[in-house]
C-alpha cells in the first residue's frame, strides 16, 4: 500500500512538468516576424511564419505566447497541395501574455493577429516581444513602415532597410541561436502627420500592363474580316430583298392604273338609247327622257 501511495505520488509530481517537457522537443530552425502597423486597421498587424525542423513528429503541440490584448485573426498550417488551412487552438491567459496551443499536423505554421498602437499626437510607437520558450536557430522581424512615415527609429537596430510590400519602406532585424529561455524585443518608434491607413492610401495599378497576348484581349486586325464578311453579307441580304420589292411593285402599280382606267372608261360610255344623253352607272332610267336604260 505504502509503495502504491509512492508511485500515485510520483506521477502526481511529474504531470504538470509534461508539457513544458514536450514544448522544450520542438525545434524552430526558423520565425519570420512581419509587423504592419496602420495597414488595414488602426492597429498592428503582426504575422507570425514558424519552421518546425524536419525530424519533428507529427500532429505537434506548438505554444505560441502573445500579448493578452491581441486580437486573433487567423491560426493556419500550410499544406503542400491546399494551402493554408485553419488550424485548431485554444487560448489562456496568464498577466499579460496570452498563450495558444495550437495542433500543427505539417512543418509551417502562420499566425495572424491585432496588437495596440501606441499613439501621442503625432508620435507612434510599436512594441513586440518573442517571447521565448522553443529554440530558434534564426529569428527575422520586418518591420513595415505605413505610409507617410517619417523618423523612423528602430531598437535594436535594423540590419537593411529596403522597399518591401506595396512599394513601402521595410526595415529587416535578425537573431540567430536563441535558446528556449530568451526573448527578444522590438521597439519601434516614428511621427506620422495622418490617421490615413496605409492599403487605402496606394494607388491601385494592374497586375499586368495589357498587350496583344494579354488574355481576353481582341486586336483590330483579328476582328477587320469578319466585320468586313459581316457587312458583305447585309449587303447582299439588303440587294435581295430590295429586288424583289421593286419587281412587285413594277407589275402592280400599272395593273391598278390600267384597271382604274377601264373602269373609268366603262363608266362613260353609258347613254340612253332614246334621246342619247349621258347616264349614270347606277342609273336604271334615263334623267331626261324616262326611258329604260339599256344596261347590257
Amino acid at each position: 500500500m505504502r509503495r502504491l501511495f509512492l508511485v500515485l505520488l510520483l506521477v502526481v509530481l511529474f504531470l504538470p512538468a509534461l508539457p513544458a517537457q514536450a514544448q522544450a522537443e520542438l525545434s524552430l530552425p526558423s520565425v519570420d516576424v512581419s509587423i504592419w502597423p496602420e495597414y488595414d486597421q488602426p492597429a498592428v498587424l503582426v504575422i507570425y511564419h514558424i519552421q518546425l525542423a524536419p525530424e519533428t513528429s507529427l500532429p505537434a503541440t506548438l505554444l505560441l505566447k502573445i500579448p493578452a490584448e491581441a486580437q486573433i485573426n487567423a491560426v493556419a498550417v500550410l499544406d503542400q497541395v491546399n494551402g493554408l488551412l485553419n488550424a485548431p487552438y485554444d487560448r489562456s491567459v496568464d498577466g499579460d501574455l496570452a498563450t495558444l496551443t495550437i495542433t500543427v499536423n505539417t512543418l509551417q505554421v502562420q499566425v495572424e493577429y491585432y496588437d495596440l498602437l501606441h499613439k501621442t499626437g503625432s508620435s507612434r510607437q510599436v512594441e513586440f516581444e518573442w517571447a521565448g520558450g522553443y529554440a530558434v536557430d534564426s529569428l527575422e522581424v520586418n518591420f513595415l513602415a505605413p505610409v507617410g512615415a517619417t523618423d523612423v527609429r528602430l531598437t535594436p537596430s535594423p540590419v537593411s532597410s529596403a522597399p518591401g510590400q506595396d512599394g513601402l519602406m521595410n526595415y529587416r532585424l535578425q537573431a540567430t541561436s536563441l535558446p528556449a529561455d530568451e526573448n527578444y524585443a522590438v521597439v519601434v518608434r516614428y511621427e506620422r502627420s495622418s490617421d490615413d491607413l496605409s492599403i487605402s492610401s496606394l494607388p491601385v495599378e494592374p497586375a499586368t500592363t495589357p498587350g496583344l497576348d494579354t488574355p481576353g484581349r481582341m486586336s483590330l486586325t483579328s476582328v477587320l474580316p469578319w466585320i468586313l464578311g459581316g457587312l458583305g453579307i447585309l449587303l447582299v441580304a439588303a440587294g435581295i430583298v430590295g429586288y424583289f420589292v421593286w419587281q412587285s411593285g413594277g407589275r402592280e402599280v400599272p395593273r391598278r392604273k390600267h384597271r382604274v382606267a377601264r373602269e373609268n372608261a366603262e363608266q362613260t360610255d353609258l347613254y340612253c338609247h332614246q334621246c342619247g344623253k349621258r347616264a349614270q352607272e347606277s342609273d336604271t332610267f334615263c334623267r331626261t327622257c324616262g326611258t329604260r336604260l339599256r344596261t347590257e
